[in-house]
């Protein structure tokens, strides 16, 4: 695969190898999309605890008291 990278990006790039912290610019960019995809599996997870926390408002849960009720609930569904 062949990307392109605008000069703006290339000169950060550069940068990033300057700094010693990569050994070439395929390192920069799998960790930049490392980085990327941590983020956007952070912004589910908090989109999810939200969701979670508007049910849990608006008492859309149920309540289970012990086992028997939660393999109840579970074999429900």
């Amino acid at each position: 695969m062949v990307v392109q990278l605008t000069p703006e990006l290339e000169e950060l790039v550069r940068e990033k190898l300057e700094s010693g912290r990569y050994r070439n610019g395929d390192a920069v960019v799998a960790e930049a999309l490392r980085l990327l995809d941590e983020r956007d599996r952070r912004a589910a997870l908090e989109a999810a605890l939200d969701e979670g926390e508007a049910d849990l408002r608006e008492g859309r849960f149920v309540e289970v008291a012990n086992e028997q009720e939660l393999k109840a609930l579970f074999s429900d569904l």
